[in-house]
């Protein structure tokens, strides 16, 4: 009972961290959306959020709903840890309002990448406390993953 009572304060804490972090994203995307002109647009004026892999995709393009054009660097399937970015995509990058990446260094090439880009970037994982691996061969290392578990 204890331990019940316990695991709910520990995910009523970590569901207001999760709100928390929602409701700075949909802020943020309510900035990039505010920047354009007022009225229905078409989505090629829709002002270009771009992220490095498809799961931010979906989740950016869900909070931005109809206010913003959202698209992944990465495809359905890329490898995202050791992505070899294109000149496409450094001129998606270069076009783009606005840049997401996971952080937690999941996208070990995104510095390089961004490096040269003069575009806004947040990293979606800043404020995260990382859940170490349980078990495999990275088992205490820190969990990359952070979409995965709603304690992040």
């Amino acid at each position: 009972m204890e331990l019940a009572k316990y695991r709910g304060g520990v995910v009523r804490r970590h569901g207001r961290r999760l709100a928390a972090r929602a409701t700075a994203l949909a802020g943020l995307v309510a900035l990039v959306a505010g920047c354009a002109p007022g009225g229905t647009e078409a989505a090629a004026d829709r002002p270009v959020v771009l992220t490095t892999f498809t799961v931010l995709a979906d989740i950016a393009a869900h909070v931005a709903g109809d206010h913003l054009t959202v698209e992944s660097i990465t495809k359905p399937g890329a490898e995202i840890h050791g992505y070899e970015p294109t000149p496409g995509d450094i001129r998606k990058a270069v076009g783009a309002d606005l840049i997401l990446d996971n952080g937690l260094n999941l996208e070990a090439w995104f510095g390089r990448f961004v490096a040269g880009v003069d575009v806004p970037h947040v990293v979606v994982s800043d404020g995260v406390q990382v859940i170490d691996i349980a078990e495999d061969a990275y088992t205490g290392q820190s969990n990359p993953h952070a979409w995965m578990s709603p304690l992040n």
